[in-house]
């Protein structure tokens, strides 16, 4: 009787387990995405993403602003 209750709770044990990793795995994230390229801005020197950056004068520049004020 104890054996059996004994291997009853091993069985459990183990699918438990079994589905705790299964579950684990599942949620694991993706690897990440490659990254935009990041650029200086010519005229104040900060980085942003070269898709939100305006470029003007072959250089990028964080804005209109700073395009039409030029290199500094």
């Amino acid at each position: 009787m104890i054996v059996r209750l004994l291997l009853l709770a091993a069985l459990f044990y183990f699918i438990y387990a079994w589905l705790r990793r299964a579950a684990t795995t599942a949620r694991a994230p993706n690897p990440a995405a490659p990254q935009e390229k990041m650029v200086t801005c010519a005229h104040c020197g900060v980085y942003l993403p070269q898709s939100e950056s305006v470029s003007g004068d072959g250089r990028f520049y964080c804005g209109d602003e700073h395009r039409l004020a030029g290199n500094k």
